[in-house]
């Protein structure tokens, strides 16, 4: 993604205020792309979505819905296993898959239990975060830890809902699209530490994140740098911005 100029990057946004909402809401999308797909297994296919954005939204859980349901749960011969199985698959990984994965994991329900129930101490939190690959700056900012121990600086994009920001040790910038669609993730709470967990444990958001990139004045596009003071204070990076043209063969 491309910014036109880096006019207005500058620009502060102090005095504005993420509120406090609940963690995270997901839509996704009903496929249905063969004629020939038989009734009962289009219906399977339609709960399989609707029950993919249940599993992603709202506060903590121990498992995705849709494990939970009688006679269902993890038999991979089940219609109705199959179709959601078959509905992920056509949708393409997304940051809203890294959530439910990460439910999965015995260390992230501990902690997102530990969290929830009020059994850690203040002096628990950042060692228990730091297990979790993230951690909280003095100020209350998130950082996350990818797979090869770097730290990466992460904020939502105040103008555009559901697009997180990202900045490297070295000012390089990146941002996060909610799904494929791009309308996916509605909101997200980062200042919820089981919200973080659920979403970054698994360092997955390191395959997804896509560069920033500038157009200079003389035509050239350059990767977007920025202090980290720069991208603290700039209200969006995303409003705005172009996707890049594709060059010719």
């Amino acid at each position: 993604m491309q910014l036109r100029s880096r006019v207005g990057l500058q620009r502060a946004c102090s005095g504005s205020r993420i509120s406090r909402r609940p963690a995270v809401a997901c839509t996704a999308a009903v496929t249905r792309d063969s004629a020939s797909t038989s009734a009962p297994a289009l219906l399977a296919a339609t709960a399989a979505a609707a029950l993919i954005q249940l599993s992603a939204a709202g506060g903590s859980f121990a498992a995705p819905v849709y494990d939970n349901l009688p006679g269902f749960g993890g038999d991979s011969q089940n219609v109705f296993f199959q179709a959601v199985e078959q509905e992920k698959r056509q949708r393409g990984p997304d940051i809203d898959d890294m959530f439910d994965e990460n439910l999965m994991t015995d260390d992230l329900r501990k902690f997102v239990d530990s969290v929830m129930d009020g059994k850690l101490k203040p002096e628990q939190y950042q060692s228990e975060r730091l297990k979790m690959n993230f951690r909280r700056e003095l100020d209350g900012r998130v950082t996350l830890r990818n797979r090869q121990g770097q730290w990466y600086s992460v904020r939502p994009d105040l103008q555009v809902p559901g697009f997180l920001l990202l900045r490297d040790q070295s000012g390089a910038v990146f941002f996060l699209p909610p799904d494929a669609e791009g309308d996916g993730l509605a909101q997200l709470d980062l200042s919820d530490d089981a919200v973080v967990a659920e979403l970054f444990y698994n360092t997955a958001w390191q395959d997804v994140m896509i560069p920033m990139s500038v157009r200079a004045e003389s035509g050239e596009v350059q990767p977007l740098r920025l202090s980290e003071r720069e991208f603290r204070e700039v209200v969006s990076l995303v409003e705005g911005a172009e996707e890049p043209e594709l060059e010719e063969p």
